[in-house]
């Protein structure tokens, strides 16, 4: 049977010979497997409790079908003792719509919901909200209305949040005639609508893709865009980032370059300053000259005064350069300029905490003598943990490589990977995580 376990922090890391004091784990009295949702992840938490939303199919997974799989959600609130004082089956609203996303905001639960209407080519989208006694306090509530073609290919919307949580943005990508079209609306903490625009990247959907979509307190819409497989003079295949304004105030869109066709990237990250009003885009970049093999791009960007993304190069040094040339030497993990970064937290100063990871999949089949077929494995692995202090002018203030193995086979990494919390002295510590998918 499964349970809903949450962890209760904070966690005290033991440095120099310090005590720390345990981390508290809570168990749910009741079983939550009854009903073929093996995915759950906490998305949420007010003063009295926490929410709890459940499906059938991986939630970090975009995907709504699976094999003969279709996605089904299910919504719980717990108090902080674990007992469950209601739970629900989200439903699309309209019921002609479709159920895109589940959003935390103002202390409930958001379902978004969108609509297309063939007949006039636009796009709808809906929002419902559940508070904490899981009433529904607004329903069917139209907050976007956008022309879209008949034959547009639309992604799923994403909900986003302000740094100063006061407003939700939903951004969608409507992929039409070889164009990107952003459908993007905003929403206040009464859940009315602000302010609803559509505009359009650049680059053709066949060779660009858009990620990391952020909102300012201001509602300026931001997100990273890279053109893939251009071609360098050495005729290797290189991404080239670049950061992507879209003004809440007039509309208009402006593009920002981050990387040059000599700073080959394969991931960047993107997140807003609410301290400085600023957004800061950051990622590793191939450096024949680093002795780590990989230097860090660092980019900031002023919402105010959007003139310039300032870009700025930081080179590891110390214990974690050292390390990295001892892995280059023998071998194994990935090059650094691979590691995904998952967390960038902003300083009050201008600079970030940089944490990137090393995760990545490897892929393998082979042929079954018994059952006479061939079977397809995938291993998860998350490795190393790199974290970076990095000062507002690009230079690496410090930096520690967390050495670490976590190899799994066919379940999407569930128990692997990290979780940062803030202990008592509000410095950031690292450690080991379950899942933050998977609290059972």
């Amino acid at each position: 049977m499964k349970f809903f376990i949450f962890l209760l922090f904070p966690v005290f890391i033991a440095v120099n010979g310090m005590r720390c004091a345990a981390q508290s784990i809570q168990v749910s009295p009741e079983n939550i497997d009854d009903n073929g949702l093996d995915y759950a992840k906490v998305i949420g938490q007010d003063e009295s409790g926490i929410y709890l939303l459940m499906s059938n199919l991986s939630l970090e997974s975009s995907r709504d079908r699976f094999g003969l799989k279709t996605r089904k959600y299910e919504l719980s609130f717990y108090t902080y003792d674990l007992q469950r004082k209601w739970k629900k089956e989200p439903t699309p609203d309209p019921s002609s719509g479709t159920l895109e996303n589940i959003a935390f905001f103002n202390n409930s639960t958001v379902i978004i919901t969108s609509e297309q209407i063939r007949a006039n080519n636009t796009c709808n989208l809906y929002i419902e909200v559940i508070n904490a006694k899981g009433e529904s306090i607004v329903k069917g509530r139209k907050v976007y209305t956008g022309s879209i073609t008949k034959v547009a290919d639309l992604a799923k919307p994403k909900g986003l949040i302000s740094p100063d949580k006061r407003s939700l943005g939903i951004a969608m990508e409507e992929s039409r005639n070889g164009e990107i079209i952003i459908h993007y609306c905003s929403i206040d903490e009464n859940y009315q609508p602000v302010k609803q625009l559509q505009t359009k990247v650049s680059y053709s959907n066949k060779d660009a893709a858009l990620s990391e979509f952020a909102i300012s307190n201001q509602l300026d819409l931001f997100f990273l865009c890279f053109r893939k497989e251009i071609e360098n003079e050495e005729k290797s295949k290189l991404r080239r980032f670049s950061v992507f304004m879209v003004s809440n105030s007039n509309g208009g869109i402006n593009e920002y370059p981050f990387n040059t066709m000599d700073q080959q990237m394969t991931e960047a990250a993107l997140v807003i300053d609410k301290i400085n009003n600023q957004a800061i885009v950051t990622g590793f970049y191939a450096d024949k000259t680093s002795f780590a093999g990989a230097s860090l791009l660092y980019g900031t960007l002023s919402v105010l005064r959007p003139e310039k993304l300032e870009v700025k190069i930081g080179r590891l040094t110390n214990d974690a350069q050292l390390k990295f040339v001892g892995q280059r030497n023998t071998g194994g993990g990935v090059s650094l300029f691979n590691y995904p970064i998952q967390r960038v937290i902003p300083r009050s100063d201008g600079g970030s905490l940089v944490i990137a990871e090393a995760a990545y999949l490897s892929e393998y089949s082979f042929y079954d003598y018994f059952t006479q077929t061939f079977n397809r494995r995938v291993e998860f692995h998350y490795d190393n943990i790199l974290a970076l202090s990095v000062n507002a002018n690009g230079t690496i203030h410090w930096s520690q490589l967390i050495q670490k193995d976590q190899t799994s086979m066919d379940d999407e990494g569930l128990y692997s990977s990290f979780n940062i919390v803030l202990s008592r002295k509000n410095s950031s510590s690292s450690s080991t995580k379950t899942s933050e998918e998977t609290m059972k």
